[in-house]
């Protein structure tokens, strides 16, 4: 059984990931959680968990005690201490992103592990370019410093791939949606349906018609664990569903469900990519002709989820 730490392990990404392997792969793994938070914060709890440690990942010392003490196989890097629209200042950025990760890798070389999976973003990434469909292979141009130290860790992966043998593997994710979503400024399909749910008003940040690509949650982690029962590694994949949809049609598709809910419009964030589209071409070579939940069943399944939780 391999035993998975997954730094940022209580957040929206993490408890989708362990929930699946609490369902679908128990017995397989065994989950070791990194977080600020010292449990999950939905209240559930989850067998293959085996230990949490809460911390902040800048605390060096803190990191290596849950590799010291622990025969660790894989890597899940899922925290991020900034979103895009609040990345104004670099250097904080780089100061609690940036550097521990770097220390986190560091760390990973003295246990001698090698396997990581990295959550870049599809989005930030890339930037504005006009491109139609944005590319792995493409020259990127993040516009937040989000998207910088994202890009900057991909980097240090493939160096630390290139010095130390390394098996990193990117998921450059475009817009995830879905259960155990705690964030209120993050995830418009989230925030919104909350804000439907509990009768607030919803700010859209510009005119709402630009469209971006949507994931259901359960099928980024399905895809995720396809890619490493497969070996997959040294690798950088867009992962997306084809999904393309504007905020306008999601607020439209919650007001279905819930007739109540309004919304209003605002300056649109100059560090938000306002439109795009991931190619996946190289994603499909891999997982083949897989079928993704779409965005009316998909919302359908949050609103059900999120009604047990408001």
């Amino acid at each position: 059984m391999k035993t998975i730490l997954i730094i940022g392990g209580y957040g929206f990404l993490g408890t989708n990931i362990i929930k699946f392997v609490e369902d679908y792969l128990k017995g397989q793994y065994k989950v070791i959680v990194f977080d600020k938070f010292s449990s999950n914060r939905s209240g559930s709890t989850f067998d293959c968990v085996v230990k949490s440690y809460a911390g902040d990942f800048s605390d060096s010392v803190v990191v290596d005690r849950v590799f010291a003490e622990n025969q660790i196989d894989l890597v899940i890097h899922s925290l991020s201490t900034t979103v895009p629209s609040q990345s104004f200042n670099a250097r904080y950025d780089v100061e609690t992103n940036l550097v521990p990760t770097i220390e986190l890798l560091n760390c990973m070389v003295r246990h001698k592990v090698c396997d990581i999976v990295y959550i870049s973003s599809g989005g930030a990434v890339y930037g504005d370019l006009s491109l139609k469909q944005h590319k792995e292979s493409e020259d990127v141009f993040p516009k937040s410093s989000y998207g910088v130290v994202k890009l900057a860790i991909e980097k240090y992966l493939m160096q630390y791939a290139a010095l130390y043998g390394f098996r990193p593997l990117v998921l450059r994710l475009s817009n995830p949606y879905g259960p155990y979503h705690f964030s209120r400024q993050q995830g418009v399909c989230n925030v919104a349906m909350n804000a439907a749910l509990l009768e607030e008003s919803f700010v859209v940040w510009g005119n709402g018609d630009a469209k971006k690509d949507y994931i259901y949650v359960n099928d980024f982690v399905n895809i995720l664990f396809i890619l490493l029962k497969k070996g997959i590694h040294r690798q950088v994949i867009n992962v997306a569903s084809g999904c393309l949809v504007s905020v306008n049609e999601i607020l439209r598709q919650i007001r279905s469900m819930v007739p109540s809910f309004r919304w209003t419009y605002g300056e649109a964030s100059k560090y938000d990519v306002s439109q795009f589209e991931l190619d996946t071409t190289k994603l499909h070579s891999f997982v083949g002709d897989y079928r993704f939940v779409g965005i009316e069943e998909g919302l359908r399944l949050l609103f059900e989820w999120k009604k047990k939780e408001v």
